[in-house]
């Protein structure tokens, strides 16, 4: 029986040793983010250029509908880095609870 509960506490240790590596794993993710998009303004629409064209559909910029899908898109991928972070950030925290269990159920099985 003694044989067993030795087993025991490093069976605890090895399960801390894991969660405080997805612990970290999750703190590290919770700091990345996605970047924004931006668009990149076409060469002949830049003031210092010899060449000025103006492109239009049926006399509406045809730049427009891809400015506001931009604009809208990144204020997508701010919501998600938002929540993204969030989520990591308590998945990282509930990972630090269980090292400290384990750690705790390592004092009462020795």
């Amino acid at each position: 029986m003694d044989g067993g509960i030795t087993m025991l506490w490093i069976i605890w240790l090895i399960f801390a040793v894991l969660f405080l590596v997805l612990a970290y794993y999750h703190w590290i993710t919770s700091r990345k983010i996605i970047p924004s998009i931006q668009i990149h303004a076409r060469p002949y629409n830049q003031p210092d250029s010899p060449i000025q064209v103006t492109v239009g559909i049926a006399g509406a910029d045809i730049d427009k509908p891809l400015e506001d899908f931009v604009s809208d898109f990144n204020d997508y991928l701010a919501d998600y880095n938002k929540s993204s972070r969030r989520q990591n950030t308590f998945q990282a925290c509930g990972y630090l609870l269980a090292p400290l269990t384990a750690i705790f159920s390592i004092f009462f099985t020795v």
